[in-house]
């Protein structure tokens, strides 16, 4: 079957890129560049890598990881040179850096058709902010340099454990998308969707292997005629929230964010980050104190947050809706067999990061405004920290504790999208 390139209808119709006008942020990021075993192979043949990267260095592409350190108060690639370059592009061409770093900002899903549909990351601020070159005359190239595809998951299952096969699922995800359409805050839609999905799964049979076309149509049915509980917002954030902030914001703070294994020339005084980093999460926790967050331009106090208006029924929270329906449409958040309503609970993890984050830019900057470019790089961190970059697999025991106690119990899952509602 012939391969059809497109991008997700949610975004421009003239999106761009090009990789330009940009602190070459995705060679400063907290995370792991991974590449294959043939790729550390050629790496440690040549002499000039070894050099560049020393003896600790190429233990850490040994394992297959691109080496970082700490420049500025933040992680960087060890080949990016002061001017913002690649070192080991400019030495030997595009051809020769990890496949990972030729595709960003795209990577590739096959959907329900077997079409592939261009993921491209909003982390990056070309797709972001739609500069460049048109984007539709480099996805095969783009396609190419990244070397597969991912694969959406061919079945879902219930939390009682019913299986509904791929065109089951989706039947729901696009009622899903059809609700992120309307006008309603993103935090009250997915407090209802969180109710529908819910009534919808116990309309199935149980006990019932997997689901039918019949019985789902009648649990789609059900689904709708359950009466939605308006939900409202919470003064303080809930106990889960704060754990969330601490989990995911508090690690883009220093010195937490430069504290990872494939760091070298590692600092002297690494109990002491140790302490810092254990100090921020407390400061997330509590709401207090004063943290040095990526993506913020300034170090800010927490307690300035609480005076930034929440924006998630106004104009700005149609941008968080957008993306909602851009992160369905890609299909990439159904790639990975799991619960269909772990689903909407991420869409909700990603909607209070990108408000709560939002909130945080516009207090470190003395407004009690939210302005669109918070939004937008509240999205980024979205990306970076849920969505898009990170990997389930590598997240923390709390992490997926949190996530599943939050799918099986209502009102906590209610609660965390309050305190941004």
């Amino acid at each position: 079957m012939a391969t059809k390139l497109i991008a997700p209808s949610s975004h421009p119709p003239n999106q761009k890129f090009e990789c330009r006008d940009c602190p070459a942020r995705c060679c400063r990021m907290p995370w792991n560049i991974r590449f294959s075993g043939d790729e550390a192979r050629r790496y440690l043949a040549e002499p000039w890598v070894r050099e560049r990267v020393g003896e600790e260095g190429a233990l850490v592409i040994g394992r297959g990881v691109l080496p970082v350190r700490e420049r500025d108060r933040q992680l960087q690639c060890v080949f990016l040179d002061d001017d913002m370059l690649c070192s080991m592009q400019k030495r030997f061409g595009h051809e020769y850096i990890p496949k990972s770093c030729q595709a960003f900002p795209f990577g590739f899903v096959r959907d329900e058709k077997d079409v592939v549909v261009a993921q491209l990351s909003q982390l990056c601020p070309s797709i972001r902010d739609n500069y460049g070159k048109p984007v539709d005359r480099q996805l095969k190239a783009k396609l190419q340099q990244r070397g597969d595809t991912e694969r959406m998951s061919t079945a879902l299952a219930t939390l009682s454990g019913v299986i509904l096969t791929q065109p089951l699922y989706l039947r729901a995800a696009r009622h899903w998308e059809e609700q992120l359409a309307t006008g309603a805050s993103p935090a009250s839609t997915l407090a209802r969707l969180y109710d529908w999905t819910a009534a919808f799964e116990r309309a199935l049979p149980q006990g019932q292997g997997r689901a039918t076309d019949a019985s789902v149509e009648a649990a789609l049915g059900q689904a709708g005629k359950e009466e939605p509980e308006p939900l409202a917002p919470r003064k303080k954030p809930s106990f889960y929230a704060r754990v969330l902030f601490a989990y995911l914001l508090g690690n883009l703070c220093y010195p937490s964010r430069v504290r990872e294994s494939h760091r070298v020339e590692k600092a002297s005084w690494t109990e002491l980050q140790a302490l810092r980093s254990f100090g921020n999460k407390a400061a997330w926790m509590l709401g207090r104190g004063t943290v040095d967050m990526m993506f913020v331009p300034r170090p800010f106090k927490l307690q300035r947050v609480r005076t930034v208006d929440r924006f998630l029924a106004g104009d700005e929270g149609a941008a968080v809706k957008d993306y909602l329906r851009l992160v369905l449409q890609r299909r990439h958040i159904f790639s990975a067999p799991r619960h269909l309503l772990a689903a909407v609970l991420d869409l909700s993890l990603a909607t209070v990061v990108i408000s709560r984050f939002a909130r945080c830019r516009a207090a470190a900057d003395g407004r009690v405004k939210v302005s669109l470019e918070d939004v937008r790089e509240g999205i980024s961190v979205a990306e970076l920290v849920l969505l898009s970059h990170a990997a389930l697999s590598e997240q923390g025991t709390l992490m997926k504790n949190l996530r599943w106690l939050l799918l099986t119990k209502r009102e906590s899952f209610r609660a965390l999208l309050a305190t941004e509602a």
